[in-house]
């Protein structure tokens, strides 16, 4: 069972291992936090499932080198399935290999008329409730329709699933990257798919009754139809994410052939962007106009307007929105070539110490007027796009060293934000326990840690502090002594024992013995320092 929120954020390396045993390339690491388990899951599969019915639709022009591997993968999957396969007029053999293919449903086309005729004949003839399309030269693990079709069918307002990718190389077979889809919010899914492209389609799966209502597929896009097919696919409702890889995308250079020939994207990269542009820039100028949206989504088509070397336009949009901005909004007011400046604001220090898409969502959770730093105890090679709506700085630290009067959050406890406070009051922990440690030292109202990680344990200390505020009297005494034991000087703790000390059970006898012991431990920070 795949959880909801997902996965402890992972580094480079660590995601790459994984990534390789989903190839079969040795063994799945051992972790904390069931992410590798998870995975091996969807690798290794399960007992076939009962679902409504998922149509793989595969285009495929002469390769038939790599065609049987894609269909091969789709055939593996646990879930039920139809596959769809549209021959865009190869002249290779592909032809005849499908001939023979009976558990195939075979769509031939006279003539080569490109992908986006191709993925139209395949949409038509699809029968089931969910879409997948697979690329030709790519693969689907055991298990993957499984996840996305659960994640999918669990909620209906969703329009789409989608999950994450590795890149393989072809010549050499290794795994050579991870890309993790996009982990917005709901709220925020529209937007990001303005800036950028959220996922692979052969990591998507589509609602079949959201499909049937998009425009076809548009003829002049050669290369760029997963953007637009994106743009419209968005407009009408939330995508859900599946926090695991779904999809092995294959990089070489055999190109699909006709009019994909001209996109040598690795041989020539500047010649193949001024090619892409010019392919996609008119479609996207027309959607754009097209669209009404307001303010937010205003704001996304500027920066996505940008992206495509578009800046006319985007200020052309931005122009429409009056001040006073906000830290996004200036931020894309200065990508566009515009003047720009934000208000003043307090300083948040957000801790990413949840799963995947958690900092996301706690970002989203924030109330306006606050400026963002956010600190990632784990380095991380992505931050997912998080910092295309929530600019400001992001570092990798274990202990937050600062001198100034701050507010917390933490990424595993989405809306819950700090009262303003002196940083010098934090106890020297790693960040996430220093924050909870003082919530409970200043009876502040406790992080849920809702998103925390899976198995993951509070520091002795912050569990001290934690302890103390929630046991009656007089259980908390004990942990407030530890406390106190172990960092005398810290004066949150402090306080927090002159608050247990005055509760109305506690004796005078009660008290005495406790100020006493308070009295001899204090400055004694020393060797146990704030270990507990």
């Amino acid at each position: 069972m795949v959880p909801r929120n997902g996965f402890r954020p992972r580094d480079r390396e660590a995601r790459l291992a994984v990534a390789a045993a989903m190839l079969g390339h040795g063994e799945f690491p051992v972790d904390e936090d069931g992410f590798a388990a998870a995975c091996r899951e969807v690798r290794e599969s399960g007992p076939r499932r009962v679902g409504p019915r998922v149509t793989v639709l595969i285009c495929t022009y002469n390769r038939i080198s790599l065609l049987p591997e894609a269909v091969a993968s789709a055939r593996a999957q646990d879930w039920p399935v139809e596959i769809v396969v549209v021959d865009d007029g190869s002249t290779d053999g592909t032809a005849e290999w499908l001939a023979g293919q009976r558990d195939l449903r075979v769509i031939r086309q006279a003539a080569n008329c490109g992908k986006p005729a191709a993925l139209e004949a395949g949409m038509a003839a699809a029968t089931g409730e969910a879409v997948l399309v697979l690329d030709d030269d790519d693969l689907l693990f055991p298990g993957s329709v499984r996840v996305l079709a659960d994640a999918l069918f669990d909620c209906p307002e969703a329009v789409a699933a989608w999950g994450d990718t590795l890149v393989w190389d072809h010549a050499t077979r290794d795994v050579v990257d991870y890309r993790v889809a996009t982990r917005v919010p709901a709220t925020h899914t529209r937007r990001a798919v303005l800036c950028t492209i959220p996922a692979l389609p052969g990591a998507t799966l589509v609602r079949m009754s959201a499909q049937r209502r998009l425009d076809p597929f548009e003829p002049s896009l050669v290369r760029g139809q997963d953007m637009d097919h994106y743009l419209r696919l968005t407009a009408l409702g939330p995508v859900v994410t599946v926090p695991l890889p779904v999809m092995a995308y294959r990089r070489h250079d055999g190109l699909r052939g006709s009019a994909a020939a001209r996109w040598q994207k690795h041989k020539d990269p500047a010649e193949h962007r001024r090619r892409f542009l010019a392919c996609v820039q008119p479609v996207f100028k027309r959607r754009w106009r097209d669209s009404r949206h307001g303010r937010a989504e205003g704001f996304a088509w500027a920066l996505g307007l940008v992206e495509r070397e578009l800046p006319a336009d985007a200020q052309l949009e931005l122009r429409r929105w009056l001040p006073p901005f906000s830290a996004h909004e200036a931020w894309v007011r200065g990508r566009a070539g515009l003047p720009s400046v934000a208000a003043r604001r307090d300083v948040v220090l957000v801790i990413d110490d949840g799963d995947d898409g958690a900092l996301e969502a706690c970002l989203a959770a924030l109330p306006d007027g606050v400026a963002v730093e956010v600190i990632c105890p784990r380095p991380r090679d992505t931050v997912g796009i998080a910092q295309v709506f929530w600019p400001g700085t992001y570092r990798a630290a274990n202990v937050v060293r600062e001198t100034r009067a701050v507010r917390f959050a933490l990424s595993s406890s989405p809306g819950w934000i700090s009262p303003l406070f002196e940083a010098s009051e934090l106890p020297p922990l790693p960040t996430a326990d220093a924050a909870y440690a003082l919530a409970a030292a200043r009876g502040w109202p406790l992080p849920s840690r809702e998103r925390a990680v899976r198995g993951a344990r509070l520091h002795p200390f912050a569990q001290a502090c934690h302890d103390a505020v929630t046991r009656p009297f007089p259980a908390c005494l004990a942990p407030a002594m530890a406390v106190i034991r172990a960092h005398g000087a810290w004066a949150p703790g402090k306080l927090m024992a002159e608050r247990l000390m005055a509760a109305p059970l506690a004796t005078g006898v009660a008290q005495g013995a406790l100020g006493a012991r308070a009295e001899g431990a204090e400055g004694a920070e020393g060797a146990e320092g704030a270990g507990g």
